[in-house]
């Protein structure tokens, strides 16, 4: 089962594209976004590991991405994840992976302080799984 469920911060302005393929018109936004973990160290210390995570929004979901998303905001995603392999112009096989993104949240305002304080004083992974029920015409898509 590939399923990838991930919060962070997007690292710039997502980079928003029209594309035909096979035919069909169609968007797709490219974006990265920084996800931090703390964690304690053996010796009781706190530390911080950040990981740079590229993902891919297709159709109406790359125009609200591009729409609602700037730099240093945060965003939820949900998706699969995706290789992208390519012969460079000296022969060589490249790879890449990414974060096809399917659907997406926008994190509950003051969640991510929140987050991070408990985060600093807790030990384990800190699933965030929060879901809110938000009226449909509240939605700005």
């Amino acid at each position: 089962m590939n399923i990838v469920h991930l919060s962070g911060n997007f690292t710039k302005k997502p980079e928003f594209r029209d594309v035909s393929i096979g035919g069909r018109d169609t968007k797709v936004a490219n974006f990265t976004i920084a996800s931090s973990r703390k964690f304690k160290k053996k010796d009781g210390t706190l530390d911080e590991e950040t990981t740079f995570v590229n993902c891919e929004a297709w159709d109406s979901g790359a125009e609200t991405i591009c729409k609602w998303f700037d730099k240093g905001d945060s965003i939820i995603v949900h998706g699969s994840l995706k290789n992208d392999k390519w012969e460079d112009k000296d022969g060589n096989m490249r790879y890449r992976e990414k974060i096809r993104v399917s659907t997406f949240e926008f994190p509950p305002k003051g969640r991510q302080k929140k987050q991070d304080e408990e985060t600093s004083t807790s030990t384990d992974s800190g699933n965030f799984s929060s879901k809110q029920n938000v009226p449909e015409e509240a939605l700005p898509f």
